[in-house]
């Protein structure tokens, strides 16, 4: 009897714990979708009104977060665009860190690394993030050591990957493959890319213009490093 007790409360024990987890699982679910929600109404409001004019308040009444929700989750506006700012680096750098397959030529393979690196750094949402850094970096500069992080220094990181595993294979001379991310990365940068981001040029680069752009950056980078492979 005392036997069949025992059992009785062992069943009665993990059956609790498998409705505890039922009713949390989903709860938590929840609470990353709230977030999501919150991130992509705060995107939008930073997007639209920049760092400074960017109220918290307006952002929780927008997502329809209580004030308790919200800033449990961000404490500060800071933290609150920070969180933006991950999100939006992360994919910039999964689109772009993609496209360096070791296969086909390097040529090729550069010339797509640079169409999606400047796909992404020439877009709305990318030059305005861009901008708001600039300006409030100095005053906040977490902000401005974040973004270098997650943007410039992971795309070199990654690219000087690839440059290592092309000098292995022969493909181009050996030099240091970090700075030789860096040189690449000067280059497809500077220009009117720089100027476009700034805002300093009066129109935007047409596709042909930026192609020009990639091709001419990729060609300087070879003649320095390796032979230009022609496809």
């Amino acid at each position: 009897m005392k036997d069949a007790l025992l059992r009785e409360g062992k069943a009665q024990t993990r059956r609790g714990s498998r409705s505890k987890k039922e009713v949390t699982q989903p709860r938590f679910r929840l609470d990353e979708e709230r977030v999501t929600e919150i991130l992509d109404v705060a995107t939008d409001v930073f997007m639209t009104e920049g760092f400074t004019a960017a109220s918290t308040n307006e952002i929780a009444r927008r997502a329809n977060a209580s004030k308790g929700t919200f800033y449990a989750r961000f404490s500060s506006k800071e933290q609150l665009f920070i969180a933006v700012m991950e999100r939006r680096m992360e994919t910039v750098s999964q689109a772009v860190l993609a496209s360096l397959p070791e296969e086909p030529d390097t040529m090729t393979t550069l010339l797509a690394f640079g169409a999606h690196l400047l796909k992404e750094v020439l877009s709305r949402e990318q030059v305005t993030l861009i901008r708001i850094i600039g300006m409030e970096s100095e005053r906040f500069p977490a902000l401005g050591h974040r973004f270098y992080e997650l943007g410039p220094k992971k795309g070199q990181t990654g690219l000087a990957q690839y440059l290592k595993g092309q000098i292995a294979l022969g493909r181009l001379r050996k030099a240091d493959p970090v700075r030789m991310a860096e040189h690449l990365q000067s280059l497809l940068m500077g220009g009117e890319v720089r100027w476009t981001v700034l805002g300093l040029t009066p129109e935007p680069i047409g596709p042909r213009q930026l192609r020009e752009h990639i091709r001419d950056a990729v060609q300087a980078f070879l003649h320095a490093y390796g032979e230009i492979q022609r496809t």
